[in-house]
């Protein structure tokens, strides 16, 4: 009897064992169109080292998934499919859900400057009424265009059309076949014979890791940690535990309005305008009324 038990007892631990293997598999997911990867296979690749090391941080084994789309990785993080993922600042600063875990870092440095490109124009002015193209960032591309890099200087009719690129290879590569007149992308992307830089554009920072659910304070160190001794590729070379330049996306999507100078009317006094039809008299003020009354003593009494 007890040999019976103790085979069934076996036969539980066999069986949960797998399910325990899956539960120590963290997807780190990766949704960064804005990030300039020279190609998807450079992206894929990234997103896969970053999820073996990430796993391996958290004490078991990790995989890199690529998101195209805002949908399907919202989805995904709503399933609970992904808990871990490098995401561009840009999607964060309209989303929530998340703890930031570290900034990543391109050239040594976690915010990124922009740039207007554009073929066949040499100034902003020659692209009003043109069709411009923005990296993916989950639907607020409009307000990161005219907002966050033109700080609301030009009006919202100013470009024809303002659309979606899936990333910044594909809005560079839509320019330099005339499928675009302009972009807004990352500065130091390779741009292809006949499209240049009409434009420079504020830096903002670049994708950032972060942990969706609940966060552990043992699993938030783990992920710092991780974070800090990943050695990337040229377009993520690793990360630093600095995400304070999310807050400068999130105040530029709303631009305050622009008041003009006080108009104050030209007024022009006319003493002679003021008087006319009317009679003005001062009245005589007697001089008693200045002069103070004499003050009389009573003689001392000896």
């Amino acid at each position: 009897m007890k040999r019976g038990w103790f085979v069934v007892f076996v036969s539980v631990l066999v069986l949960a064992m797998p399910a325990t293997a899956r539960a120590e598999t963290t997807t780190v997911g990766l949704f960064a169109p804005s990030a300039p990867f020279p190609s998807t296979a450079a992206r894929v690749e990234l997103a896969t080292r970053l999820g073996e090391h990430v796993g391996k941080a958290l004490g078991g084994t990790g995989v890199g998934r690529v998101y195209a789309r805002s949908g399907d990785f919202a989805a995904a993080v709503k399933k609970g499919e992904v808990t871990v993922a490098l995401v561009d600042a840009t999607y964060l600063a309209s989303s929530g859900g998340y703890t930031i875990i570290a900034a990543s870092l391109r050239g040594g440095a976690s915010a990124q400057p922009w740039q207007l490109v554009a073929r066949g124009a040499s100034k902003i002015g020659d692209l009003r009424g043109k069709r411009v193209l923005v990296p993916a960032s989950g639907g607020s591309e409009s307000l990161l265009a005219l907002n966050v890099f033109l700080g609301g200087d030009v009006p919202k009719d100013f470009f024809a059309k303002i659309e979606v690129a899936s990333d910044t290879a594909a809005a560079i590569a839509a320019v330099g076949m005339g499928n675009a007149d302009a972009a807004f992308v990352p500065s130091g992307a390779d741009l292809p014979g006949g499209v240049t830089a009409v434009l420079a554009l504020p830096a903002i920072a670049g994708p950032m890791l972060v942990a969706y659910g609940t966060v552990t304070r043992e699993r938030r160190t783990a992920l710092e940690a991780a974070a800090l001794s990943f050695k990337g590729d040229a377009t993520v070379s690793g990360f630093r535990g600095d995400a304070g330049g999310l807050g400068t996306i999130t105040g530029r999507f709303t631009i305050a309005p622009k008041i003009g100078p006080f108009s104050v009317a030209a007024v022009r006094l006319v003493v002679g305008e003021l008087a006319e039809g009317r009679a003005f008299a001062i009245e005589r003020t007697p001089v008693t009324t200045f002069t103070a009354a004499p003050v009389i003593r009573a003689a001392p009494d000896k």
